[in-house]
C-alpha cells in the first residue's frame, strides 16, 4: 500500500491469523518496491481506472511476469480494457457485481497470455470501442448485470440529453456533449441488442 495506516492494520490481521511467515507487507507506490519475478499474482482494487493504468504502466516489468492479475477499476473501465488490449494481456474472466446500487467490474488477467479481444470484436462484428466499453467476456456470456448496467446507462444518457435540450449550457458545449451522448447511446443499444 502507499499509506502506512492500511499496512499497519494488515500487519495486525496477519499477526492475529499467525500468517507472518507467509505474508510480507510493503510500503510502495504500486509495484515500485517489487522486483520482476518476485511475485506471481497481484490484486489491484478500490481506485480509478486511470490510476490503475499508471500503476500497471510503471510496473510493466513486474506485471509482465505475473501469472495472474485481478483488477477492479472503479472508473474509466473502457480505458482500462483498451490498455490491457494494447499490452496484449489476456482477460481470462470477467464478472460484474451490482451491490448497493453500484456496479463493480472484476477482471482476471493473464499478462503472459495473448489477448483475444480483437479477434472477438472481429468475429462478433462489434466495434472495438464497444468491446472495450463493455467487456468481451461480459458480452459473450450475456452477463445479467451487464444488462442492468446498460439499462441504467441508457436512462442516464436520455435524461442528460433531455436536460441539454432545455438549453442550460452554452451552444457549442451543448452540441459537443449531445454528440458524445448520442454516440454512447448508439454503442449502448448495439451492446444491448448483442446480449439479447
Amino acid at each position: 500500500d502507499i499509506n502506512t495506516g492500511p499496512l499497519l492494520r494488515a500487519r495486525e490481521h496477519i499477526a492475529e491469523e499467525k500468517l507472518g511467515d507467509y505474508i510480507e507487507t510493503r510500503l510502495s507506490d504500486g509495484f515500485d518496491k517489487i522486483a520482476p519475478g518476485e511475485i506471481d499474482a497481484a490484486l489491484i482494487a478500490g481506485m480509478g481506472g486511470n490510476l490503475m493504468i499508471d500503476i500497471l504502466s510503471r510496473g510493466r516489468a513486474v506485471v509482465k511476469g505475473l501469472q495472474q492479475l485481478i483488477i477492479e477499476p472503479q472508473s474509466e473501465l473502457a480505458a482500462v480494457r483498451a490498455y490491457l488490449r494494447s499490452e496484449d494481456y489476456l482477460v481470462e474472466a470477467e464478472d460484474f457485481v451490482l451491490e448497493g446500487g453500484k456496479f463493480y467490474p472484476i477482471l482476471r488477467v493473464a499478462p503472459q497470455k495473448i489477448s483475444d479481444i480483437s479477434s472477438f470484436a472481429h468475429e462478433s462484428g462489434l466495434p472495438i470501442e464497444l468491446v472495450d466499453a463493455y467487456g468481451h467476456r461480459l458480452l459473450m456470456s450475456r452477463h445479467p448485470v451487464l444488462s442492468s448496467f446498460l439499462e441504467r446507462e441508457q436512462r442516464q444518457c436520455e435524461a442528460i440529453l433531455q436536460e441539454l435540450s432545455r438549453g442550460n449550457e452554452a451552444a457549442e458545449r451543448t452540441a459537443e456533449r449531445r454528440k458524445e451522448l448520442c454516440a454512447k447511446l448508439e454503442r449502448n443499444r448495439a451492446a444491448a441488442a448483442y446480449i439479447k
